[in-house]
């Protein structure tokens, strides 16, 4: 029997992460589909089910819920908010790997910037300077 071998490494995620502010931007909304719909509300991490932002330390569920849901009302974010999501987006390269893989399933819903940015031959900066 063959054994499952996954396409996509934690260390394959973070490395693109570390690299491409695009991905960053992808990473932090896929993580935020995971989220529950109270969690999206209230901006803090409400059941332990292994997917969606974590409690962490200093409010991060709560901060990075409400970026993405900024980023999707606005299109953009400023530097001071981009830096810390990059950081923290690292401890979520494992969700999103197995994202990558198929084996964690994404509530798709449209998200208009994605094909704009994709389409552009030079994408534009996803936060604003500030």
């Amino acid at each position: 029997m063959r054994k499952n071998i996954d396409k996509f490494k934690k260390e394959d995620i973070k490395l693109l992460l570390e690299t491409n502010d695009l991905a960053v931007l992808k990473g932090l909304i896929r993580i935020y589909q995971l989220q529950t719909d109270d969690e999206k509300d209230c901006e803090e991490t409400r059941h332990h089910n292994g997917v969606g932002f974590s409690g962490g330390m200093n409010g991060e569920a709560g901060f990075l819920t409400s970026v993405a849901k900024q980023f999707l009302q606005r299109g953009s974010m400023t530097t001071g908010q981009f830096r810390p999501v990059k950081k923290q987006m690292m401890k979520y390269a494992g969700q999103l790997a197995k994202i990558a893989n198929g084996k964690i399933e994404v509530p798709q819903f449209p998200i208009k910037i994605y094909s704009d940015w994709l389409r552009e031959s030079k994408p534009k900066k996803p936060y604003a300077q500030r």
